[in-house]
């Protein structure tokens, strides 16, 4: 469990309350909201609701907040990065086996949340060396972490331009753009990487924190517009602020791996469950 001490220099100015949330809670929230999102991807043929899925708006950002996190306490950041490449590279596997053998119509079976957090923390690496570099005047550090940040930028848009074209490396393309994730490819796009960012340099400043969000959820309802013309619902992510402002920087309950297994696992059991109600 986390130093409360900590706590208490974040959120000193809410006269010495700890907030109340910690992070098996906010996992907790994030998780409720999740399947309620996944009832209407994976039940939309059966007549599931379109505003079950504003429930899920904020959750990838709940998610990258708790990336940032794990990232900042873990002892082996480079261990803590490759575990979600390696999850990104089985659930996307089990995608593609299951839309092959057990195609449901009007559902594309895509989600895999663990690219995103790959690449969030890959950029929280890269952002920490730069930020190094500069204080201690590293040279070597700066263009390192420049370097590490161009290089998925480039795969992506390496990756997109072979997909579009009509060559023979297009198959091998699509099978590399789910196997490779970068910000340009992975769900949430580059909006959910630079959130990840801004959430590891300002974690000492939990209110700072919150508006990450409200800043992004307010630039996509200015600039972005759904199929009927309304406003994005992704917009809804503005919610996110309220659970990690109420967060107090303390982990809370074990179930270390319980995220791990819980995403995957009720994304395959719904999907096939909506298979089995499309084919009777």
């Amino acid at each position: 469990m986390h130093n409360s001490t900590e706590n208490l220099t974040i959120y000193g100015q809410n006269g010495g309350k700890t907030p109340p949330l910690t992070g098996w809670t906010v996992k907790m929230i994030g998780i409720t909201l999740m399947v309620l999102d996944h009832l209407h991807q994976m039940f939309i043929n059966q007549g599931a609701p379109a505003w079950l899925s504003w429930f899920g708006r904020p959750v990838a950002a709940m998610f990258i907040f708790l990336c940032a996190e794990g990232f900042f306490h873990t002892r082996h950041r480079g261990r803590y990065i490759l575990r979600f490449l390696g999850l990104f590279i089985l659930m996307s596997l089990a995608n593609r086996l299951l839309t092959e053998f057990f195609p449901v119509e009007n559902v594309e079976l895509i989600n895999n949340i663990f690219g995103t957090l790959f690449t969030g923390a890959l950029y929280m690496l890269m952002a920490d060396l730069f930020r190094r570099g500069i204080k201690e005047k590293k040279p070597g550090r700066i263009f390192i972490a420049l370097g590490g940040a161009l290089l998925p930028l480039v795969i992506g848009m390496a990756l997109a331009a072979m997909i579009s074209g009509d060559t023979p490396l297009n198959k091998t393309a699509l099978a590399l753009f789910f196997l490779i994730p970068t910000p340009l490819t992975v769900e949430g796009g580059f909006a959910l990487v630079i959130m990840g960012i801004a959430f590891f340099l300002l974690r000492n400043y939990r209110r700072a924190q919150a508006l990450v969000p409200v800043a992004m959820g307010l630039l996509i309802l200015l600039t972005s517009r759904g199929e009927t013309g309304l406003p994005n619902p992704q917009w809804l992510m503005v919610f996110a602020a309220l659970p990690i402002f109420l967060y107090n920087g303390q982990r809370g309950r074990g179930d270390k791996y319980f995220f791990y297994a819980f995403y995957p696992c009720h994304i395959f059991l719904l999907y096939l469950a909506a298979w089995f109600l499309g084919t009777r």
